[in-house]
This record gives C-alpha cells, sequence and structure tokens, in this order.
C-alpha cells in the first residue's frame, strides 16, 4: 500500500539536517507541504525548502527557537497562513551533549529540558489547536532507546527522552476524543553529526581513539542488526504515523532500533 499525504501539511522542527531533514523530505515525497523550522543552520533549511519546492510541494522555512513561546506561536502562525493548516506535527528538535552527573553543569541540564522537552511542549500545545479545528491531526515527537534504557554519562539527554515518552502517552490520552494522534519514533543510535561526541567516546573505549569510524564499529556491536541507524531508517516510520493508516494507533513509542530494545 503506497502511503500518501496529499492535501496535508506538515510542520518539521529541526530540520536543517540529520532525521529532521530526511523526514521532512519524506513527508514532501509522500504529497506534503513543508513548513521547516531552522535555527543555528538557516541556510540549511532554507535550501531544504527549496528542494521541497523542486518536488512540486509548497514549502516555507522559519528562523524560530522553538523554546520561546513567542517564536513557536509566529512559526505556527506562519504555517497557517501559508497553507491554512497544519495537520502534522513532527517535534524533532533536539540535542545531547554527553556529561556525567558531576559534569553536568546547571546550564547543561536547563538547555536539555528546554530543547529537548519544552520545545515539543510549546509545539504541540500551538499545533494541537489547529488541528481540532480540522477534527484530527497527527503529533509526533521524536524519543530515543535513550528513553526507555539508561546510559552512562548522558543523564540529561536520557532524562529528557524518558519525559518526551511520558509526553506522549499523556497527550495521547487527553487527545483521542479529538481524533488527534499522538505518537513517538523511537530511533536507535544513527549516524548524525549529533552523535560525533559518543563515536569518539566509544573510539576510546576500543582503545583507538581519534578513530572516529572505530567507535562506531565499536557502537554497532550493542545492535543485534549488526549496524548502526541511518535517517534514511527513521523517515519512512514518521511518514506512516503522519497517515491515515495509523489513525488506530496513538500513544505509542514506535522503536526503529534494530533490535537494541530486545536485546
Amino acid at each position: 500500500m503506497e502511503i500518501r499525504l496529499d492535501g496535508r501539511t506538515a510542520l518539521v522542527t529541526g530540520a536543517s539536517s540529520g532525521i529532521g531533514r530526511a523526514a521532512a523530505l519524506a513527508l514532501a515525497e509522500a504529497g506534503a507541504d513543508l513548513c521547516v523550522q531552522g535555527l543555528a543552520h538557516m541556510a540549511a533549511a532554507e535550501e531544504l525548502a527549496d528542494r521541497v519546492i523542486r518536488l512540486g510541494r509548497k514549502a516555507v522555512a522559519v528562523r524560530a527557537d522553538v523554546t520561546r513561546a513567542e517564536d513557536v506561536d509566529r512559526l505556527v502562525t506562519t504555517a497557517v497562513r501559508e497553507f491554512g493548516a497544519v495537520d502534522i506535527a513532527f517535534n524533532n528538535a533536539g540535542m545531547m551533549q554527553l556529561a556525567s552527573l558531576e559534569e553536568t553543569t546547571d546550564d547543561l541540564w536547563r538547555r536539555h529540558l528546554e530543547t529537548n522537552v519544552t520545545s515539543a511542549f510549546l509545539c504541540a500545545r500551538r499545533t494541537v489547536p489547529e488541528m481540532k479545528k480540522r477534527g484530527k491531526g497527527k503529533v509526533i515527537n521524536n524519543g530515543s532507546i535513550f528513553g526507555a534504557y539508561g546510559v552512562p554519562g548522558a543523564v540529561a539527554y536520557c532524562v529528557t527522552k524518558m519525559a518526551i515518552h511520558g509526553l506522549t502517552r499523556a497527550l495521547a490520552i487527553e487527545l483521542a476524543p479529538h481524533r488527534i494522534n499522538v505518537n513517538a519514533v523511537a530511533p536507535g543510535n544513527v549516524v548524525t553529526p549529533l552523535n560525533d561526541p559518543l563515536y569518539d567516546a566509544m573510539a576510546v573505549k576500543a582503545g583507538q581513539p581519534g578513530d572516529r569510524e572505530s567507535g562506531k564499529r565499536e557502537l554497532a556491536r550493542s545492535y543485534p542488526w549488526g549496524r548502526l541507524g541511518q535517517v534514511g531508517d527513521i523517515a519512512p516510520a514518521v511518514v506512516y504515523l503522519a497517515s491515515d493508516a495509523a489513525d488506530f494507533v496513538t500513544g505509542q513509542i514506535f522503536f526503529v532500533d534494530g533490535g537494541y530494545s530486545v536485546w
């Protein structure tokens, strides 16, 4: 069955690179128009919007800090003004900085909470009223395998992804009467620049400091599938959860992890 999203508008945060970029392109290829958010890497977000337009879809890139309510309001207002609605929201913006408990400063803790959790909360709070007007909608959060499993040296990241999984389940129950589905993808380790510090740390563990590729190979041993994830592994799950095919799916944490979660 081919999944189509023609006539839908999707808002993707953290769309400049990685999973967000791949998901935005996959949504556009399925027929959705796109509002993509960027901040520090706006040139990449604008290039993405241009690429979506070349695919024959409508697109706009908006510079917004999704940890700020006023910026989120402007982001969603722009999407509604340009396309008339927000049918799909992929709350993907996030950060990860490795640090032990003692190394986790107050500032680092707050930045993880604001970037990974507050942004998803603010985007949901602003997009859901638009979905209620349409009588349905799809909210998709970006969780993580670390939202289910703790890992040394990443306490702030793990806690925020656990919070995303909880937010997903709570909103799914609250919004079910409005026919708004709320789910999360929970990727395993996906090869993106965000994870380079982790690969460097794994290289040290493997006795080959400075050899990032050896760090990737070491980490891949943790996965039954025998490799790390690629952004293209996650994007199809986002498209499915955004589609009518997932109308009876809500409150789920959709692990896409090469078997890590059942190892």
